[in-house]
């Protein structure tokens, strides 16, 4: 004689209970058409979320790969005062964002220096600053591509979630006045469906936020190893006009 509850038995519950009542398949079979559009529309979210962040993921080990070779060629070249070698290297690593933002310095400074020319007084510094803030900017913004969806998916999902936990409990008390409270087997399918779209909405809102702090703690690090490199940089320039 089994001990064990029968309503556990026929929920499927316990080992040798017949079928599976929350089982995927058996979720979807018993799914509302609203909560299979919602189902669907997370699991898109989901896969888009791990495009995301691989796509995020290698433009970043691509920049770092490209920026360790390029300083030490720039910054050589620079102290050296061969600006075409420091641009032809700058030039050569186009995935290093800061190769973007200090050949755009670089390219400043080489305009006012030809001012200066016919313009004894006029401060080249200044100008170099200015640009290297804008190109910083512009890096800024390409760095939080795809930043805004991410944290839009971690923050919606789980309420995407909970809409579908509604419909099923809707579901749920309209299956108790038409069917009753008698057969639990009855009201499994709409149980099974109004949880999982919550839990559904929990994994795929948990790895995003997640992936998200990653990725802005990347950012972070791209753009103070940017802000060092300009400044080593503006240095040199201003090495170089002390001694002109």
């Amino acid at each position: 004689m089994s001990l064990l509850p029968a309503s556990l038995l026929n929920l499927g519950l316990v080992e040798g209970a017949k079928g599976d009542a929350f089982g995927p398949a058996a979720i979807w079979a018993a799914a509302s058409i609203p909560n299979r559009c919602i189902i669907l529309l997370l699991i898109a979210l989901l896969l888009f979320q791990i495009y995301l962040v691989i796509e995020r993921a290698t433009m970043y080990a691509a920049s770092a790969s490209a920026s360790r070779k390029f300083l030490k060629l720039f910054m050589d070249t620079l102290r050296q005062g061969d600006f075409e070698a420091a641009k032809r290297a700058a030039a050569t690593h186009q995935r290093s964002h800061i190769a973007l933002v200090l050949k755009h310095g670089l390219d400043i400074y080489q305009y006012e220096k030809q001012l200066q020319a016919t313009h004894e007084n006029h401060d080249v510094i200044n100008p170099v600053e200015r640009a290297i803030e804008r190109g910083t900017s512009e890096v800024t913004e390409l760095l939080k591509k795809g930043m805004g969806t991410l944290a839009t998916i971690a923050s919606a999902s789980p309420f995407i979630g909970l809409l579908g936990t509604v419909i099923g409990i809707i579901k749920v008390f309209s299956d108790l006045k038409t069917k009753g409270a008698g057969d639990i087997n009855a009201l499994a399918g709409s149980i099974g469906e109004a949880l999982a779209t919550t839990a559904l909405g929990l994994v795929v809102a948990i790895p995003a936020v997640w992936f998200y702090n990653i990725l802005t703690n990347k950012q972070d690090q791209v753009i103070t190893s940017i802000n060092n490199a300009a400044s080593q940089m503006i240095d040199e320039f201003i090495r170089r006009e002390s001694r002109a």
